[in-house]
């Protein structure tokens, strides 16, 4: 493997492995205080992005075709997840939530693409 496929894995797979522990144990955390429909819904976004990592990790490891799939779904709900928490959890403005969202979902989105195409094209 060359330096920018193995760059772009290893930073992967690290982002992988903190949300994932950060979305089952924060979102578990969270389920008690989840008392309006708008933190239900932040609260299990969290929790699905942890489930969909461990999902990522475990078919990027074993080299199975869902891992692309899994990728997907825990990048938007990821994004989707940072858009929701400054409003709902910190009080935020919606503008605050959008610009957070966006910025999740730009970040996110160009590491997966970039690791996509380094890793399948050769680097």
């Amino acid at each position: 493997m060359k330096k920018l496929p193995l760059l772009l894995t290893g930073l992967l797979v690290l982002l992988l492995l903190a949300t994932a522990y950060l979305g089952l144990v924060d979102g578990l955390g969270l389920v008690r205080q989840a008392r309006t429909p708008l933190r239900v819904v932040a609260t299990a976004t969290e929790l699905l992005y942890g489930v969909t990592a461990v999902g990522a990790l475990v078919a990027l490891a074993s080299r199975h075709a869902s891992g692309r799939y899994f990728l997907i779904v825990w990048a938007a709900l990821l994004s989707v997840t940072a858009a929701l928490a400054p409003p709902v959890w910190g009080g935020s403005s919606v503008a605050v939530g959008i610009e957070s969202g966006v910025a999740a979902a730009l970040l996110v989105g160009l590491l997966v693409w970039g690791w996509g195409r380094a890793v399948h094209k050769g680097g």
